[in-house]
């Protein structure tokens, strides 16, 4: 797999800590939160649109993760956030596609959090935080609400196709799907 870059979130102690970060519900962390709060989307915006972003109008699917490589762009996104008081977690993630890529200090504390199935565009829907607690219960989550090994993750994907080709059309959420290695960075 290769090593993506960051993500960074809003915490929310909801038993779930993978990449999903619509933050469509106040049950769900939002990725990129800054860009919107008036005053400093202006700061994180441009940056977010030219170099995050970009996956979902230039790039073919599986070619490009919606991440972030640039550490310095994460550590004023922390800054900004502890100013204003909001909780975050930043996300490492590797994945099988091979753009953008990081190198990673070796002296960064990283833990390992799961696998995890989820949209490769920076909003980052997840299957399994939205799907495995109500469609698949029969499937085992981590205490990060995660799969443990990349097997479990995929007999979870078998469970799935097997569910689309028997179902409705668009019952279960269609879209560029992937594989995430999710660490959180101690930073």
């Amino acid at each position: 797999m290769f090593v993506n870059g960051y993500i960074i979130q809003k915490y929310v102690d909801n038993g779930y800590k993978g990449v999903d970060g619509s933050g469509f519900s106040a049950d769900s962390g939002e990725n990129w939160y800054l860009n919107s709060v008036e005053g400093y989307s202006e700061e994180f915006e441009p940056y977010f649109d030219k170099e995050i972003c970009k996956d979902e109008w230039y790039f073919e699917p599986h070619t490009y993760v919606g991440v972030c490589t640039d550490l310095e762009y994460i550590k004023r996104y922390i800054s900004v956030s502890k100013k204003l008081g909001i909780k975050y977690r930043v996300l490492v993630v590797m994945t099988d596609i091979p753009s953008p890529t990081v190198e990673l200090d070796p002296s960064m504390d990283l833990k390992f959090l799961g696998f995890d199935y989820a949209y490769e565009c920076p909003d980052n829907y997840s299957a399994v935080y939205n799907e495995v607690p109500f469609v698949f219960p029969e499937c085992k989550l981590n205490e990060n609400g995660l799969f443990e090994t990349r097997e479990e993750l995929d007999e979870y994907l078998l469970l799935r196709e097997k569910f689309v080709d028997t179902h409705p059309p668009y019952t279960l959420e269609a879209g560029n799907f992937t594989v995430f290695k999710v660490y959180e960075l101690n930073i």
